[in-house]
């Protein structure tokens, strides 16, 4: 039985440098790259393109949702209903399209005088709603009044929620507190 043993034939310094190259021919910078087909490059590029506009689309759904679990909070916080349920005063600020605090703001009062129905901000509520209407309403060189309309209908707004507010404050004194119910009898 014979044993073949390879000898090895030591190799020049130019052929080791040269197997060394070799074996990293994937990093070499070759003046043509490796060619691909025309449908598989469509297909990655298609599929790259659907994943990035669907994660961008997923996204842009949730945070649609988040705005608009927001919006709903604050919505009833500025109608003065906690976690954004509906009441009377939503109500009234669905009709006229200003809050309270908005209405306060544009004719210079304060809300907490109003809703006590303070007689001294009431004249003060009527008094700025005059003062304000006519300073919007000024008369040009040919004695023709050029008024500024939106302005002004902010300004009827305010006073009209404000009105609403008071009589809807009215409205419950008037009714008073609800008698407790009953509760109901079981059916025999």
């Amino acid at each position: 039985m014979s044993t073949s043993r390879q000898t090895t034939v030591p190799l020049s310094l130019a052929d080791s440098l040269h197997l060394f190259a070799s074996s990293f021919a994937f990093f070499s910078l070759s003046p043509t790259p490796p060619v691909q087909s025309a449908p598989r490059v469509i297909a990655q590029v298609v599929i790259l393109g659907s994943q990035i506009l669907g994660k961008a689309f997923v996204q842009a759904w949730r945070q649609a949702a988040r705005n608009a679990k927001a919006g709903g909070e604050a919505a009833g916080a500025a109608a003065g209903t906690p976690g954004g349920r509906a009441g009377n005063v939503d109500a009234i600020t669905r009709n006229h399209g200003m809050t309270i605090d908005e209405a306060a703001n544009i004719l210079n009062v304060k809300r907490a005088g109003i809703q006590a129905a303070e007689e001294t901000e009431l004249q003060k509520m009527l008094k700025n709603f005059d003062h304000l209407f006519q300073a919007n309403s000024p008369l040009t060189a040919e004695g023709k009044p050029h008024s500024s309309h939106y302005l002004q209908s902010k300004i009827v707004r305010a006073k009209e929620r404000i009105e609403a507010e008071l009589a809807s404050a009215a409205k419950a004194a008037a009714e008073g507190p609800a008698p407790p119910k009953a509760p109901d009898a079981p059916k025999p």
